[in-house]
């Protein structure tokens, strides 16, 4: 994803020639090799004159081992490489001027170092690579060690690795732009450092907000990756961006963020600000479209993670902070969520949130929050509570209540407080407890450990090979495209549908996705293949998500997943209007593949308050023509053996502007090497009217030899043709065909593994009072490697102090890995599935697979307790 579809800067310059510019200080063969020679006074004017030599054909200029003295600007032409021998051999110092890149494209600046005021302002520029150099840029000027301006235009496409911004007087990064359009798109940082930004010097004024890595400070950013970047000791935060421009697809991968928001207690912020010290002082201080994931802050001063301003939909998945003053700050925010995330020894809270609504934590762990004398955990504070939102959290210890929600709207509780409080858990409010269990707290905390480093493989960079001289300019030759890596699945989103097809305002809409593996691996099994599906970019309501779909998917193979979970809940809520909806497949990485840049389809959906009524006359004049398309074409088996029979499936959609005729065929044909691989087959079931926009998943039903494919080895093209006989009118008849290839091999993959099954939820009534029948549900996962047996019953016995009571038997369905089921008692050993209450207080217990029905790879961790209080 970091660098395919980049251009290799080796086949851009390869057309110009190579020349040497010489230091005073340079080796004699370094002089003598040299075409140009600086005298050590003003030595930009040598190194321009190199690089305006080169023409527009371009070329190399290389900076010989030594010391350049420099007095005015550098301006970069188009079509160059500008190449020093390494940061450690190479050094630009600067009394005045910067190195200017403005209006340019395809170049490449590389190994060396830049003191004084040498800093980067690459404006309006394309296709950049900036690598292994290190600024250590003064305080004489606005802006960051490397500036990015967009001014009235799109930038695209800019690349920074191995460079560092060391004790700099300014930002280490900053992107910005002015106009009305200022956007930037495709920017990679990676294994970047940006270290003591601000700490000891800073540009006057407004210098008292310098950060290491500012990503978004005015300009709209599209598409940024940055990966194993290192901040520590800045003056304010460590990695941040701004609320007021736009932030799309932003991703920090296994970065570590450490001790930023040095600014003193007494800083006076004025005239910015009436208050003294940091205000951000965040490892990461996010908002918009962010994702992190394996990212580590650590003693920061004011907090590890902290997300702000209303309409983030920020994601965080495996991040970690210690000591910080604060581990995850959520003020004044919306639609954040959180898995598997850790805070240790916070230096006040493990959590604050206020003023904020729609937070999600699946898994996070608090573990001994000081605290401020009363709490160790804020959920909402006095006139700031918390709204619509969900914590599953684990605490152990901390000072003071180790759950304090105030006032709290619509929030609920699950996991596991280990408290010695007085009161550890404190909520008033709408506020559901009835999942959150409260231990004593015997020292016990989870091992600290260091995040996974993610199954997506960082690309090494893009290379840049020194090109040869060329005595005569020739064309620039067409640049080689990147080979495909092998090896990886690809996954597409090939079709959006939802039910009901035309709704109406505050309808509760689902939505399901088809997601096809269109690499040349399978998909890991146990790994979620999750699907967010947003809605104008979050201006329309909040996103929904699937993230049930666990098994392996066979390259080639499809697979239809639906909307099961939320900020506000698994559907959306219908606004009046037409609305762009955007799938993303695999929105959080978690699958390395071939190609991570084609994970989003987008669709149209219109919301009207009544749809028209019909005109009632026989022959309507016709206001527009169905239009079908095949949007995925799938069969099982998955991976079929030669000899197996083979059934298909094709998803078709109306993409015009009418339904299609109610009682006529929307028939769809199956062809295999155009009849060379086998007599076809096809599907002529659907007669129901399919509204513009709507789609249907169909399946083979007939043919001239029967209903399936006999699978024949080798690779196959399948072709799906939707109205092949013409029986409905349509407005385009040029796309109804849709081919996918087929592999049929003689082996198939062996599954491996068992499954493992858990509790990780028991449901009760929040109010029971003694005589009510109460009814038990537990919510059970399959946590190992292999799903669960289909037909086997996934049985939770459910015992009341100890003694069984009610039973649930009637999951049969299997359960691959990483997915989990609700089931609700149905039984009982008194011929009853409801407990009949009784005063006091009880221990319930979900026994899941109580008399082993199956073989997992873990037979004891199979039991969930919870307390019930009549």
């Amino acid at each position: 994803m970091l660098l395919l579809g980049c251009v290799a800067i080796g086949c851009i310059v390869q057309a110009g020639s190579a020349l040497v510019v010489a230091a005073s200080d340079s080796t004699d063969l370094a002089k003598a090799q040299a075409d140009y020679l600086c005298d050590g006074a003003g030595d930009q004017a040598e190194i321009q004159s190199a690089l305006n030599a080169l023409g527009s054909a371009g070329g190399t200029v290389t900076l010989a081992e030594g010391t350049f003295r420099l007095n005015g600007n550098l301006n970069i032409p188009s079509n160059v490489v500008l190449e020093g021998q390494g940061p450690d051999a190479t050094r630009l110092e600067w009394s005045s001027g910067l190195m200017q890149c403005q209006g340019k494209e395809n170049f490449v600046l590389r190994d060396f170092t830049t003191t004084g005021t040498g800093a980067f302002f690459i404006q309006n520029c394309d296709r950049v690579k900036v690598h292994n150099v290190t600024a250590t840029v003064d305080n004489s000027r606005w802006g960051g060690a490397f500036t990015l301006w967009a001014s009235n235009d799109v930038m695209e496409d800019i690349e920074f690795v191995n460079c560092k911004a060391i004790d700099c007087g300014r930002h280490g990064w900053q992107s910005d732009g002015d106009g009305s359009v200022k956007t930037i798109k495709n920017i990679r940082y990676i294994d970047c450092e940006a270290i003591n930004c601000g700490r000891d010097s800073r540009f006057s004024p407004h210098g008292q907000w310098t950060c290491g890595f500012q990503l978004a400070e005015n300009a709209n950013i599209e598409g940024c990756e940055v990966v194993r970047c290192y901040a520590e000791g800045n003056f304010e935060a460590g990695f941040i961006v701004e609320a007021a421009p736009s932030k799309k697809g932003i991703v920090l991968r296994d970065c570590v963020s450490k001790n930023n928001g040095v600014k003193p207690d007494n800083y006076y912020n004025g005239p910015d600000e009436d208050m003294y010290g940091a205000l951000f002082g965040a490892g990461f201080w996010l908002h918009g479209d962010m994702t992190l994931i394996n990212c580590t802050a650590e003693n920061n001063r004011k907090a590890g993670f902290a997300v702000w301003y209303p309409s983030s939909y920020t994601k965080l998945y495996n991040c970690s902070d210690t000591g910080s003053e604060v581990g995850y700050k959520f003020d004044y925010t919306d639609n954040v969520y959180v898995e598997d995330c850790t805070s240790r020894d916070a230096g006040r809270y493990g959590i604050y949130a206020a003023n904020a609504g729609k937070i999600t934590t699946n898994g996070l762990t608090l573990i001994n929050p000081k605290g401020d004398g009363s709490k160790s955990n804020v959920f909402g504070i006095s006139g700031y509570p918390v709204r619509e939102s969900s914590f599953d959290i684990e605490t152990y210890g901390g000072g003071g209540t180790a759950v304090s929600c105030p006032s709290g709207q619509n929030v609920q509780f699950s996991g596991t407080v280990r408290s010695n409080a007085g009161q550890p858990v404190a909520v008033s409010g709408s506020v559901d407890t009835s999942r959150l269990s409260v231990v004593p707290y015997s020292g016990e905390a989870p091992s600290p450990g260091v995040p996974t480093p993610t199954p997506t493989p960082t690309p090494t960079p893009t290379p840049t090979p020194t090109p040869t001289p060329t005595p005569t300019p020739t064309p620039t030759p067409t640049p080689t495209p990147t080979p495909t890596p092998v090896g990886n699945p690809d996954l597409v989103v090939t079709d959006i549908s939802w039910e009901p097809a035309s709704p109406a305002p505050g309808d509760a809409v689902t939505f399901k996705a088809t997601i096809r593996n269109q690499g040349d691996a399978p998909t890991p099994a146990g790994t979620k293949h999750g699907v967010l599906f947003t809605f104008d970019d979050g201006a329309a309501g909040p996103g929904v998500w699937s993230d049930a779909h666990t098994a392996s998917l066979a390259p080639g193979a499809s697979v239809t997943v639906t909307a099961n979970g939320g900020s506000s809940g698994a559907t959306w809520k219908a606004v009046e209007g037409l609305h762009t909806v955007n799938a993303h497949v695999d929105d959080v990485n978690r699958i390395s593949e071939s190609n991570e840049g084609n994970n989003v389809r987008t669709e149209e959906i219109t919301v009207m308050n009544a749809a028209p009524t019909p005109t009632p006359t026989p022959t309507p004049t016709p206001t527009g023509k169905p239009d079908l398309v095949v949007t995925d074409v799938a069969w099982e088996p998955a991976s079929p053996a030669p000899g197996d029979a083979v059934t298909f499936k094709a998803t078709i959609k109306n993409q015009g502007t009418a339904p299609t005729p109610a009682g006529v065929i929307s028939g769809v044909l199956f062809t295999f090497d155009d009849g060379s691989a086998g007599p076809g087959v096809w599907s002529d079931t659907h007669t129901a009217s399919l509204a513009p926009g709507a789609s249907v998943t169909v399946t083979a039903n007939g043919g001239s030899a029967g209903a399936l494919w006999t699978a024949v080895e080798g690779a196959h093209t399948v072709q799906a043709y939707v109205d092949d006989v013409n029986r409905i009118a349509e407005s385009n008849e040029a796309n109804n065909v849709r081919s996918e290839e087929i592999t049929v091999s003689k082996t198939a993959p062996a599954p491996a593994g068992k499954p493992d099954l858990i509790v990780t939820h028991i449901w009760k009534p929040t109010k029971p009072v003694p005589g009510s029948d109460v009814m038990f549900r537990a919510t059970i996962k399959n946590q190992g490697t292999a799903p669960t047996p289909a037909g086997v019953i996934s049985g939770v016995a459910f015992l009341v102090d100890g003694r069984l009571t009610v039973w649930s038997d009637t999951c049969t369905r299997s359960i691959p890995p990483g997915s989990w089921v609700t089931v609700t008692a149905n039984g009982g050993p008194s011929g009853t599935a409801a407990w009949k209450a009784t005063a006091g207080t009880h221990t319930i217990q979900a026994w899941v697979d109580d008399i082993d029905r199956m073989a997992e790879t873990n037979e004891e961790n199979n039991r969930r307790t919870t307390t019930l209080t009549l």
